[in-house]
């Protein structure tokens, strides 16, 4: 092994010796670390103690900002003429409850009101997650980063996948699936948009992880944010249950609150909506809800899930008129007009190449 990777290869191994002391990593110390990892430089007996080592505990603020920076240094990046200022992302953490592709779609309603989107995402544990979604109903989810920057740009929405963009992360793939449980690599991806995002609406898989996530966002510059949870362990806005939240405003945490459904005029709920049971099922979902035709607690929760994703990507309305927009932009068709004119347009270019 040549010194240099050699001596990356120890930046993991003397984290994990800082983490067995129980004392945490200064943010150089985690971003060196993380990038030997992203390099394929750590064994993975190596790191599967590392990621262990992390598990027990809350990461702080200090190591989320080096394991973000590491991510970004070895980035593939949406390079658009759109401002990071003014894109938005609904990227979350998973690991959560699933019912539906809530963010996705609700990034695709916040894309046909106005607020350019560059959707992060990757597949999921469960195969339904908002890549197996998108592919299955024709969106080319394996885009180059001058294709995505492009439909951003035009369209105001391109979907990211994470593999793609953050490929040293394939290093750690074998393990954390190994692990088989969330690990701080869900915590750092929502963190790391290619196209640089300023506004997030993020949802975490606990709510020990909301303040050092709203914080990390904040150390990063964040214009307009929202770290979420519900109380029913969702990392969505709940229809059924209270729905904390921290908000980040111009890289400060400004607010901590609770959302719940009458805010939005919405009727909460006494059950969560049933999850998709398949793949087909999934796509039959987000396909309804984009035609208007479910009106049940599925269409409740995408209303206020889009609702608040357009008041974080820079629609200044209340709740309750955002939810209402929301509403045009589904029984207007628009959000599924723009998903359909992405597909057209993917479709023509595909022909041409």
């Amino acid at each position: 092994m040549p010194a240099s990777e050699h001596n990356s290869a120890n930046a993991c191994k003397d984290s994990l010796t800082t983490l067995l002391r129980g004392e945490t990593l200064a943010t150089t110390q985690a971003c060196e670390a993380m990038q030997a990892v992203m390099r394929g430089e750590v064994a993975d007996a190596d790191l599967h103690a590392w990621l262990r080592a992390m598990m027990p505990r809350i990461p702080t603020t200090q190591e989320l900002l080096g394991f973000v920076q590491a991510f970004m240094s070895c980035a593939i990046r949406v390079t658009a003429q759109t401002a990071p200022e003014r894109i938005l992302d609904t990227c979350g953490t998973g690991g959560a409850l699933k019912v539906f592709n809530t963010s996705t779609l609700a990034a695709l309603v916040a894309a046909a009101a106005g607020c350019p989107t560059a959707k992060h995402g990757n597949r999921s544990r469960t195969g339904l997650g908002s890549a197996e979604t998108f592919a299955a109903m024709g969106f080319n989810i394996n885009s180059t980063a001058e294709e995505e920057a492009r439909m951003l740009d035009q369209e105001r929405f391109c979907f990211c996948m994470a593999p793609r963009h953050h490929p040293g992360a394939a290093y750690a793939a074998r393990v954390r699936k190994a692990i088989g449980v969330p690990t701080v690599f869900n915590l750092v991806g929502p963190l790391t948009n290619p196209a640089g995002a300023l506004r997030q609406l993020l949802g975490v898989w606990d709510v020990k992880f909301m303040l050092p996530v709203a914080e990390t966002l904040a150390a990063r510059g964040a214009v307009e944010a929202l770290v979420i949870h519900s109380e029913d362990g969702l990392d969505e806005i709940s229809v059924c249950a209270p729905t904390l939240f921290l908000r980040v405003d111009r890289g400060s945490v400004v607010e901590e609150g609770v959302f719940k459904p009458e805010m939005f005029g919405i009727q909460s709920h006494a059950t969560p909506p049933p999850p998709a049971q398949n793949l087909s099922d999934a796509v039959a979902i987000a396909r309804g809800l984009l035609e208007g035709n479910d009106m049940d607690s599925r269409r409740d929760m995408l209303l206020l899930n889009a609702a608040v994703a357009m008041v974080v990507g820079g629609l200044r309305l209340s709740w309750k008129d955002a939810v209402g927009v929301a509403r045009d932009m589904i029984d207007g068709r628009r959000a599924l007009a723009l998903l359909e004119r992405i597909l057209s347009n993917e479709k023509r270019q595909s022909a041409t190449d």
